[in-house]
């Protein structure tokens, strides 16, 4: 089964947005906003609307900033099965221009801004670490 998901690097005067949410096995994780690419919606629109429903922030989307792929096996489904899931998620870096953080979904817990080291190294993610790392870059040549 393959899934496709879109997502962001939120900026918010120059620092990095994260989420904490729960995982299918309970944990709490620290990670970038995204989710499912829904009917007639373009990958960067998706990315936009997920940014914002579990940030609380209006966005403005900037640039792509790449694909990461993996897999994960979801809880069983109604029928009992389980089955493996190849998920695709598409990032773009994005711009806070509004909205309030605590106006996030249900399915985020908090919402932090970080400095973007620290962003990195409280992201629980490689994939998504790499991404924060390509949003620091390209934030920081904006000012060279």
């Amino acid at each position: 089964m393959t899934e496709i998901s879109s997502g962001g690097v939120v900026i918010e005067d120059g620092d990095v947005v994260l989420c904490s949410r729960r995982t299918f096995g309970g944990p709490l994780r620290w990670g970038l906003p995204k989710g499912h690419v829904e009917d007639g919606e373009t990958l960067e629109e998706a990315a936009a609307r997920e940014a914002t429903e579990e940030t609380g922030l209006e966005v403005e989307v900037i640039k792509p900033l790449g694909e990461i792929d993996y897999w994960f096996v979801p809880p069983k489904g109604a029928g009992g099965e389980r089955r493996r899931v190849h998920k695709f998620v598409h990032f773009f870096l994005m711009k806070a221009v509004g909205g309030d953080a605590s106006n996030h979904d249900a399915e985020t817990e908090e919402v932090r801004v970080f400095p973007g080291e620290e962003a990195v190294d409280v992201a629980d993610y490689d994939s998504e670490k790499d991404m924060i790392r390509r949003a620091i870059e390209e934030v920081a040549s904006w000012k060279t």
